[in-house]
């Protein structure tokens, strides 16, 4: 894990239900160590702290291509096709 500050505040945000989680801010002040991800089409924002916001790619061109490559095994991975779906929720 990151040494950057607000990491416990993130771990609590990930865990709890959306409505606790709300109550659990961002830091306020620069974390020190961003975590980036997509916000919008040209927006990344940091998971720890409320002023880590960027309209340039984090990331250099790997970094990015493996991310990319990531998402979309991820997608694959979630697909179940239709057939198959009833199968599933009535064992």
């Amino acid at each position: 894990m990151a040494k950057g500050k607000y990491r416990h505040r993130t771990e609590l945000r990930e865990r709890l239900p959306e409505a606790l989680a709300a109550l659990i801010p961002k830091g306020g002040r620069d974390c020190g160590d961003h975590e980036w991800y997509k916000a919008a089409e040209q927006t990344w924002r940091c998971y720890h702290c409320a002023v880590g916001v960027t309209r340039t790619v984090p990331w250099d061109a790997q970094e990015l291509d493996a991310r990319k490559h990531e998402a979309a095994a991820a997608l694959v991975r979630g697909r179940v096709p239709q057939r198959d779906r009833h199968t599933i929720t009535s064992s």
